[in-house]
């Protein structure tokens, strides 16, 4: 799944229980659980073994993704925070939404080839469900949609 719904997922989950301790491990959990709705992302992995990194085109997309993330971050942070404790606990739940996937882009763009990191890398791409373009991304949208309806509910 790209990183947008993840963030989104992280920050609806955070919005809701503010309790830093329970928030964000949630956001976390909720990395591993959503990648079993079908979605469409880059093939990372597939390139990466084929070619020996991403392509150009699936880069541009993680790079457009990321910045969508961290402007959807703010932005819900400068909407619904009333205090720096808040703040906090948005932004952390935001990013160990996607924590799994920064750690894997060590090996896909940095060259980091841990044997650890491989054994994750393995394990999140043995657990998605996987969908064609279309429809992919049609249920990323509607995470997002009802992410954005839970954190402004």
């Amino acid at each position: 799944m790209l990183e947008l719904p993840h963030v989104a997922i992280g920050l609806a989950i955070a919005s809701k229980i503010p309790n830093s301790l329970i928030a964000i491990p949630l956001a976390l959990a909720s990395h591993f659980l959503i990648d079993f709705i079908p979605h469409w992302n880059p093939s990372l992995y597939s390139e990466t073994k084929k070619h020996g990194k991403p392509s150009k085109k699936s880069t541009n997309i993680i790079i457009i993704d990321v910045i969508l993330s961290l402007a959807l971050g703010f932005f819900v942070v400068f909407k619904i925070s009333s205090n720096l404790t808040m703040s906090l606990t948005l932004l952390f739940s935001a990013f160990a939404s996607v924590v799994p996937d920064v750690i894997e882009g060590f090996y896909f763009f940095l060259g980091v080839k841990a044997s650890w990191l491989l054994k994750l890398i393995k394990f999140q791409h043995d657990h998605q469900a996987r969908a064609p373009l279309i429809p992919g991304v049609i249920t990323q949208i509607i995470v997002i949609i009802a992410s954005l309806l839970i954190i402004f509910s």
